[in-house]
């Protein structure tokens, strides 16, 4: 099983969307500090369930989302989701935050809650996930953790912890098993002594309710004898009915037999009369295809005559193309011999001219040839002249430059000069600027080391509030989830989610306690502490609905329109010796819930031991009482008492929180004053760093003038040297240009000669002549060709077009044949259709005729059938009055039956009218009278006592039944928490011997030799004892695992890390960072020893460190372009190297 792939969405550090692909083996993600590596690990521990705020490093849920940066807005929603691979299966885990609908958790795209994930962990083998998740400080956890606390994490990855949380509901439920064993005890002493005090009004309601039941039993026989009067008066008017209904239904068949002949016979005259219709239709049909039909054949004999006449006019078109045909083919081969001999005259043409133009051309090669000559001796003579003028113009430029030289030279002697003095007084200006620069940067450091020094200790009273803080949401956390029973853990989440219209409060979070009365006060409430104080009993009834509607328990509730406040006998204990005092009075109570703490504890008395509140149960106290180690005495006489072990209770936590809380208060108060000291700090601060800064700007000021005047003294002297340099250049130059001078008036005078001779004119015209006849007969040549060419294309084009013609007159000329030979077909198959249309047309005529006869027999066997159906239905009508009467007198004598069997029925079944004689009704009509009499002699009785009694004494019995069962419960429990000692004890020590024979191992292979080992401390409860380690290096004595150094520690601890999830057979590991602290030979030793555990599960790694980068099969990079915004890169080492 491993991780696939991690999807972040607005989580933290990690704003928009990243996706994390991780191999099977070992991956490392490496970044500076504070880049959001650990928040991979914050991510996979909340998506699998963790909401401890500590271990995810938040103060509430709301620090998941993005916080923003300066590119992306902050998140509305945080969203993790990991993809899960198994050997056959892949599936999709996804948690959700938003702070208006809160969090949400997804396993296959359904719904699921926190507790139906641990089963999901459990079928994907991640039940230990908090030893798979090995953060920065839980390596230094494993050295400093107590033997009890190293215990807990070993059950914890073993799925012991499961066993522990078994045995500890059952030790809670025989706790709550013992405490209701008393409470039903209590209950039957209460129950006896009220069966007592209703004795003499039982026996009086037991002589009145002998004389009620023979009152009931003749009021009984009354109502029978009536009711079988009027049976009787019944079943005579129903043999007349019978009579009646014997004539009515002969009456009734004649009436049906007639009205079902004149019914038929109405059918079968509009079955004719539909026949008629449909055979006039038919005849219409059928005179109308007769039409049709002979139509048809018209249009066909006329196409067949056009195709005909049509078909001789393309024969004689056919014989016309034929001929024009051969005679354009006479004319095209003409044609081809003009063209073939105006070719062989245009290429003879063609010749002559090519040879007259290269005759021409090569004459004004040897003309251009001459001409180049001329040309390049007058441009030597132009450029001769042209450098002659330039050297006149160069000696009278250098002669002016030399003088301006002369001029330079006075003046940069006169700047270096200035530049020199003013350089010297920058410099003594500096050297005072930079004394108070110095004084006043001494005065700005002593101010930021002041605010510095602040604001470390308002950072520290900062860690010091967070860890309040985390601490007290621990113990929230804590109370809520370990101590408050599931149903009041699930109405106080849904309240603070809204989704429900309700606000039920636990009666412990009500009530603030000091640290003496909190044993006290719990021994006394026991589960009532977790009573749910509501407004109304509408509340009540909601949250009742709620935990139906989601199975999920029973909880008990308080209305606060139903509290009844008890108020304390306060001249009972007055200021007797041991009375610590009444509860309500040491206790404080938020003012909107008194009344119902009231009605708790109004009239609690708390003494110091049992000797004063047994002496005050011996003088007559009766009301509530506890000490202060938790012995309760009931108002009843019950007395509870011991001692349990288990841990704080509600009310403890809640005196934690509100002692942290007060603390954090007072921390912020302080971190208030601190930072308005800071305040007042930091303006001194920025007033010396705004004096250094005038100062500072100041010195660079005269820097950059003391830079200026030396650059500027440094560009006078260069200008002077430059000067110099120049008037000694230009002497030199002046004297080179006299030398280019001499030498070019010497060019001048040598420079002539004779240009070539020029070629004879009277070529020239014979050559042109030549050339333009050559051209025209050329020209004339090609014209005579292209005519050719162009007639001889003209004649193909139309000996086509000729043929094309024949062929399509052919072509039309085969399908009008084809046509005729169809349309022949048509003719015949036409007279055919129309011989057989005419035939059916005369078969229907003959049968419309029947028809008609048919439909007047019917008419008059109509008629006969009315007349006999009416007088049936006369004598009908006179047989139904007579039922009716007889029904009418039925109906009243039933209703008087009915409303006598609705008054008595219920009361007095009838058993039926066989053996009642009528005749007595008026004897029993007069012992009714006389009973009721008697029941008015005896008075008032109250009956209700004897349902009471009875009551007391099924409940005195089932009472007993109850402290049976709670005594078995008591003794099944108390064998559960034996079996459970016995397994979990068994299965631990087996999993503590298999871990330490490989924490030895890999103890040895790191540090190259010694020894490691597990041991049990000593302790009375097997439940309790804890894990100690015991390591000797070697070279070393045994030593605990605390004694070792920091090295040592760090590789033991490591050692013990992944023996366990070796042993538990973890699929996955994440380090972060536990190899900061090693040095590079354990380093090596560490890194290969992960690399060999990830051929056996995946490894996600945090590190810093080279050598656990190199051995990694994928790496990637978290990098924060921007503040708070964290960015993924990814690369897979192979491909890296």
């Amino acid at each position: 099983m491993s991780i696939g792939r991690i999807h972040l969405k607005g989580f933290k550090s990690f704003g928009g969307s990243h996706e994390i692909a991780l191999c099977e083996n070992f991956t490392a993600v490496v970044g500076p500090n504070g880049c959001g590596k650990s928040n991979i690990l914050d991510a996979l521990r909340w998506v699998l369930g963790d909401g401890n705020p500590s271990r995810l490093r938040i103060l509430k849920q709301g620090d998941l989302l993005f916080q923003g940066s300066i590119s992306l807005p902050p998140a509305t929603s945080s969203e993790v989701m990991i993809h899960l691979k198994g050997e056959e299966k892949v599936s999709t885990l996804r948690r959700r935050f938003t702070n208006e609908e809160g969090g949400t958790l997804l396993f296959e795209g359904r719904r699921i809650r926190l507790v139906d994930l641990d089963e999901i962990k459990r079928q994907w083998r991640l039940e230990g996930d908090r030893f798979a998740f090995i953060s920065q400080g839980e390596v230094s956890e494993v050295i400093q953790q107590k033997p009890l606390q190293r215990r807990m994490h070993l059950e914890s990855l073993f799925g012991i912890d499961l066993y522990r949380k078994q045995r500890e509901e059952a030790v809670q439920k025989l706790d709550a098993a013992t405490l209701e064993l008393q409470r039903i005890m209590t209950l039957q002493s209460e129950l006896r002594t009220r069966k007592e005090v209703i004795a003499d009004p039982v026996l009086r309601a037991r002589e009145a309710k002998a004389v009620i039941d023979d009152l009931e039993r003749e009021k009984s026989r009354l109502y029978w004898v009536k009711r079988a009067r009027s049976e009787r008066v019944l079943e005579s008017i129903g043999v007349e009915l019978s009579v009646l209904g014997a004539q009515a239904r002969a009456a009734s068949f004649w009436v049906s037999g007639w009205g079902k002949a004149l019914a038929r016979l109405e059918g079968g005259l509009d079955s004719a009369a539909e026949d008629r219709g449909a055979m006039t239709a038919r005849l219409a049909g059928l005179e109308g295809d007769l039409t049709g039909v002979r139509k048809k054949l018209y249009a066909l004999s006329t196409s067949l005559a056009g195709s005909l006449e049509r078909r001789r006019g393309l024969q004689d078109d056919l014989a016309r193309e034929g001929g024009g045909l051969s005679s354009v083919k006479v004319r095209l081969e003409d044609l081809q011999k003009e063209a073939d001999l105006a070719g062989e005259e245009e290429k003879e043409a063609s010749r002559s001219f090519s040879e007259a133009e290269s005759r021409w051309e090569d004459y004004r090669g040897q003309v251009k040839h001459r001409l180049d000559a001329i040309r390049a001796l007058r441009e030597e003579r132009a450029a001769e002249e042209a450098a002659l003028g330039t050297a006149r113009s160069r000696a009278k430029a250098l002669g002016l430059s030399f003088l301006e030289a002369l001029g330079e030279i006075s003046d940069a002697g006169e700047k270096v000069t200035a530049a020199c003095r003013e350089l010297e007084g920058l410099k003594k200006d500096l050297e005072g600027k930079s004394r108070e620069e110095e004084e006043a940067r001494g005065a700005q450091r002593d101010a930021y080391a002041a605010f510095q020094r602040s604001a470390a200790a308002i950072q520290k009273v900062s860690r010091e509030i967070s860890a309040l803080e985390g601490q007290a949401e621990a113990l929230r956390e804590t109370a809520f989830t370990r101590l408050y029973p599931p149903a009041v853990q699930h109405l106080v989440a849904a309240s603070r989610l809204g989704r429900i219209d309700a606000s039920p409060r636990p009666l412990a979070d009500v009530i603030t306690c000091p640290e003496r009365l909190v044993t006290a006060l719990e021994s006394f409430l026991g589960a009532r502490q977790y009573l749910l104080l509501v407004k109304d009993i509408d509340e009540a009834g909601r949250c009742i609905d709620h935990l139906k509607a989601r199975s999920a328990g029973r909880a008990t509730f308080l209305p606060l329109e139903s509290a009844r406040p008890r108020t304390p006998a306060r001249g009972i204990a007055g200021d007797r010796k041991g009375v610590v005092g009444w509860a309500t009075d040491l206790l404080g109570v938020e003012s909107e819930w008194e009344r119902c703490v009231l009605h708790v504890l109004g009239d609690l008395l708390v003494v110091e031991d049992f000797d004063v509140a047994k002496d005050l149960a011996r003088e007559g106290y009766r009301g509530p009482a506890v000490t202060l180690e938790g012995d309760v005495f009931q108002p009843g006489g019950t007395i509870s008492g011991g001692r349990a072990p288990k841990g704080p209770g509600a009310m403890e936590i809640r005196r934690e929180i509100q002692e942290k809380e007060k603390a954090a208060g007072d921390l912020k108060a302080e971190k208030a004053r601190l930072e308005g000291s800071m305040a007042m700090l930091e303006r001194e601060e920025e007033s010396a760093s705004g004096r250094l800064r005038f100062l500072s700007d100041e010195r660079r000021t005269l820097e950059e003038k003391i830079r200026l005047a030396e650059a500027a003294e440094g560009e006078a002297k260069r200008a002077l040297s430059r000067a110099e340099r120049r008037k000694e250049e230009l002497g030199s130059a002046l004297s080179e240009c006299g030398k280019d001078h001499l030498e070019i008036m010497t060019s001048l005078r040598g420079l002539g000669g004779d240009a070539p001779e020029a070629p004879d004119p009277s070529l020239e015209v014979e050559l042109v002549r030549a050339l333009e006849e050559s051209r025209s007969r050329a020209e004339v040549a090609a014209e005579r060709s292209g005519n050719a060419g162009r007639l001889l294309s003209m004649t193909r084009a139309e000996l086509r077009n000729s043929s094309s013609r024949w062929e399509r007159i052919r072509l039309e000329l085969e399908g009008l044949d084809h046509a005729a030979s169809t349309v022949l077909k048509d003719l015949s198959a036409g007279g055919k259709a129309y011989y057989a249309s005419w035939v059916l047309l005369q078969e229907a005529l003959s049968l419309s005729r029947a028809l008609d006869v048919d439909h007047s027999r019917a008419l008059a066997d109509l008629e006969l059938a009315r007349r006999r159906s009416a007088s049936a239905s006369s004598r009908m009508e006179g047989l139904d009055l007579g039922i009716r009467q007889a029904r009418q007198r039925l109906e009243s004598t039933r209703a008087e039956a009915a409303e006598s069997i609705d008054m008595w029925e219920e009361r007095f079944p009838y058993p039926g009218g066989d053996g009642i004689d009528t005749r007595e009704y008026d004897k029993i009509r007069r012992n009714v009278r006389e009973m009721e009499r008697d029941l008015r002699e005896i008075g008032d009785v109250d009956l209700g006592v004897l349902s009471e009694d009875l009551s007391l004494t099924q409940r005195l019995e089932f009472l007993e039944d109850q402290v049976r069962d709670v005594s078995t419960g008591i003794d099944e429990l108390r064998r559960l928490i034996d079996e459970t000692d016995r397994q979990a004890g068994a299965l631990f020590l087996e999993s503590l011997k298999s871990i330490d024979r490989k924490f030895c191992g890999l103890f040895q292979r790191l540090f190259g030799g010694g020894e490691a080992h597990l041991r049990l401390s000593d302790g009375d409860n097997p439940w309790e004892a804890g894990v100690e380690v015991i390591a000797r290096p070697p070279g070393k004595r045994p030593q605990h695992l605390a004694q070792l150094s920091g090295g040592e520690q760090s590789l033991s601890a490591i050692s013990l890390l992944f023996a366990a999830m070796e042993v538990a057979g973890a699929p996955i590991a994440v380090l972060d960072e536990v190899d900061a602290s090693l040095d590079e030979v354990n380093l090596r030793r560490f890194s290969e020893l992960a690399r060999e555990y990830s051929r056996s599960m995946q490894l996600i790694c945090m590190t810093h460190r080279r050598a656990t980068m190199e051995r990694a099969d994928l790496l990637y990079g978290i990098t924060m372009p921007e503040p708070g915004l964290s960015q993924v890169v990814g690369v897979r080492v192979e491909d890296w190297e």
